[in-house]
């Protein structure tokens, strides 16, 4: 792994320990984001208020815990096609840029709901593209903001 994969991920919160001694780390990191990305846009593109803001509240989880809805849908239904290990826990920059996407999320779906074009789509669109940057470069928008703020 590269030294600046290495530091992304660690800037995310997993454990230093698990980044160095997972080797599938990488590919387990990039799950969650992509994930997020494909729900998100299914209630996008199907316009569906009531999909956003279940998928909104499910995302909660993570807020609150070391895992979100996308790791225990992995967990519990992947490794049957595609076993890459155990999911490692989220750390706290995660787990808060899983709140805030739940937020966007049950905003973008009362959006839908109440007809509100502006509110439905911008921020569900900020999620999935934030998401997306995500997953493709490791790279994440409120870990590298939440570092800012506590000196890492």
């Amino acid at each position: 792994m590269r030294k600046s994969t290495r530091k992304l991920l660690v800037a995310q919160g997993y454990d230093e320990h698990i980044v160095d001694n997972n080797k599938k780390i990488v590919f387990l990191a990039k799950w969650t984001p992509f994930a997020c990305a494909f729900f998100a846009s299914i209630g996008v593109v199907f316009q569906s208020g009531i999909f956003l803001i279940i998928i909104g509240l499910l995302t909660f989880i993570c807020a609150f815990t070391a895992r979100s809805l996308y790791d225990y849908l992995y967990k519990y239904i992947l490794p049957y096609i595609i076993n890459l290990g155990d999911m490692p826990k989220h750390g706290i920059p995660r787990r808060i840029g899983c709140g805030i996407g739940a937020c966007m999320f049950v905003i973008s779906g009362i959006g839908f709901l109440e007809n509100m074009t502006f509110l439905a789509y911008i921020p569900s669109s900020f999620m999935i593209i934030f998401s997306l940057i995500a997953g493709f470069s490791n790279w994440c928008f409120v870990s590298s903001f939440y570092g800012l703020i506590i000196g890492k």
